[in-house]
């Protein structure tokens, strides 16, 4: 009888299946296609006479999909489980050393449950909606980081070409910043046209209705001293109305893209919050100090299903936020990296939740004061411990169904005002000691130096499984 199946997934092609007896013995092995035929022939061979084995994939892209779809469908008893590549990697060096084949890669997937079934994560199949607020955000979050991309090199473009020129705006991305970037970039035109035509230009350009710092005079100061500069150096030859001309276009160019970039941005954003709030009319969420418009709906979506994790810390290892362990004996090295094992997109909210949450929730406020003043961590190393707790937050509201309630260290109830003043009163970190912690990595500061620093003895009590659990009530506070 088949006890374990191992399937490694090609992204096109055949994929190669290895299956293991109760012995962990090789008793059958095949390849199939993602097609109905080949479907068939996976269910026949694996599940022949009443055998019911753990399926193990390896997550290759998205091939594992299909395939448990339509196993989950055929075979709801049937355990599917999805491990990380790493382990795969390091089980296949200790069983072939070098070797490397499809073939080994299956029968090393199938092995897994005998080594160390007790980490295998089964595949969670979330509802479809679910699945298609997790695929936006992901979509939204490149979007955002392509328009942020083009908004950085446009910057280094002017502060090239055009020193000086930005500067006035107090804000570039503005009606008026951009109307002026799409086509004022030639600095001798600007000065032959005169300040009047600008100021009337920029003017012209404002939201009508909107108050906004009439800055054409710092502006046209800023192309009268750049000018004044080209046209020193017109001998050149590198620079003339040509050369504006094109730069102009190239400018105007990134400027669209951009804009259209951003309306896909707005659109996406549209139908996450509509989906988010089908899917959580309560809207919980948000009553957590640092959740927001945008992290509510990827926290829905990552977690799907609360009950499927059993304990915070279970929770907190799935998302990756808890740090890789080095103990021997009586010490322990700490202030080592995350361990990142989870969805990447859930670390970016949970980092961005807690950059709030932490001005607000005196709790919150508290792990990160006392992480960079008492316990010499840096940042990054003080907001994985607010990551940690913030983690706990989320998970006991939507298993509670219950909104968040604000309180101080003590546990007593209090309005956000009072929250917010206790952190600015208690939990301001000196800027000595940010300043510190930021230059502590510094030249012949050797790694060797900092491990030995990092070791030392410690109860060894998972940051999750001290994050206060939070209280829920049955009004959201302010």
């Amino acid at each position: 009888m088949i006890k374990s199946v191992g399937i490694d997934l090609a992204g096109v092609g055949e994929h190669k299946v290895r299956c293991l007896d109760e012995e962990a013995q090789l008793c059958d092995g095949f390849g199939f296609e993602t097609n109905p035929e080949g479907l068939a022939k996976l269910e026949e061979r694996v599940f022949c006479d009443g055998s019911n084995p753990v399926i193990i994939f390896e997550p290759t892209g998205l091939a594992w999909f299909v395939v448990a779809v339509y196993l989950r469908a055929r075979h709801p008893d049937c355990r599917l489980v999805r491990t990380q590549a790493r382990n795969v990697v390091a089980l296949r060096k200790y069983l072939r050393r070098s070797s490397k084949s499809d073939k080994i890669d299956a029968l090393t997937l199938a092995k897994m449950p005998f080594v160390d079934i007790e980490r295998l994560n089964d595949v969670y199949l979330p509802p479809a909606k679910i699945n298609a607020i997790l695929r936006l955000a992901r979509q939204r979050q490149r979007l955002e980081g392509d328009i942020a991309g083009r908004k950085k090199r446009i910057l280094s473009i002017i502060d090239g070409y055009l020193p000086g020129v930005r500067q006035p705006f107090s804000n570039l991305w503005s009606p008026q910043g951009r109307e002026f970037l799409r086509t004022q970039l030639n600095p001798l035109a600007v000065v032959r046209a005169g300040e009047k035509a600008l100021n009337r230009f920029l003017t012209q350009a404002r939201v009508r209705g909107k108050k906004e710092a009439n800055e054409s005079h710092w502006v046209y100061r800023a192309c009268q001293n750049i000018a004044t500069i080209y046209e020193m150096s017109r001998s050149s030859g590198a620079v003339d109305d040509d050369f504006f001309a094109d730069l102009q276009d190239e400018i105007a160019r990134e400027l669209r893209l951009m804009e259209a970039e951003e309306a896909e941005s707005d659109t996406i954003a549209q139908r996450i919050e509509i989906l988010y709030r089908e899917l959580h009319p309560s809207d919980n969420l948000r009553t957590i100090p640092g959740v927001g418009e945008l992290t509510a709906p990827v926290f829905l979506a990552v977690v799907g299903d609360p009950a499927r994790f059993q304990s915070q810390s279970a929770f907190a290892n799935y998302n990756g936020v808890v740090p890789d362990s080095r103990q021997s004996s009586d010490t322990e090295a700490k202030g080592l990296r995350m361990t990142k094992a989870g969805p990447s997109i859930m670390r970016w909210a949970l980092y961005q939740a807690s950059q709030i949450g932490r001005r607000y929730d005196p709790q919150l406020a508290s792990i990160y004061y006392r992480e960079m003043v008492h316990n010499g961590k840096n940042h990054k190393q003080a907001m994985g411990a607010v990551m940690s707790h913030i983690g706990a937050r989320i998970l006991a509201v939507l298993q509670e169904n219950k909104p968040y309630e604000l309180r101080d260290i003590q546990g007593k109830p209090i309005t956000w005002d009072e929250a917010r003043k206790l952190v600015l009163t208690n939990y301001q970190v000196p800027e000595d000691i940010k300043q510190a912690r930021r230059r502590r990595r510094t030249v012949g500061n050797s790694a060797k130096s900092q491990r030995r620093r990092r070791e030392m003895v410690a109860d060894r009590v998972h940051e999750a499984a001290k994050a206060p659990q939070p209280v829920v009530t049955t009004a959201s506070p302010g």
